[in-house]
């Protein structure tokens, strides 16, 4: 059974997490530290606010935090 989660941030960023294991802390967790990453992404002065990340660190970062919490 696939399970989804979302969580809408302040400024209208829509976060989805497809999983397996009901988790409810850790799912609150993974959102928490995914959005701490996405807003030090977005802050960047590099970054254009509206065009999707492309990153591979922000990748393999939120894949930690998942295997940390999920």
């Amino acid at each position: 059974e696939v399970l989804s989660q979302s969580t809408l941030t302040g400024p209208h960023t829509r976060f989805v997490l497809l999983h397996e294991i009901r988790n409810d802390d850790g799912i609150k967790g993974f959102f928490q530290d995914v959005y701490d990453i996405y807003v030090k992404i977005i802050l960047n002065p590099f970054q254009d606010p509206g065009a999707p990340i492309t990153s591979p660190e922000f990748r393999t970062r939120v894949r930690t935090i998942a295997k940390k919490y999920l």
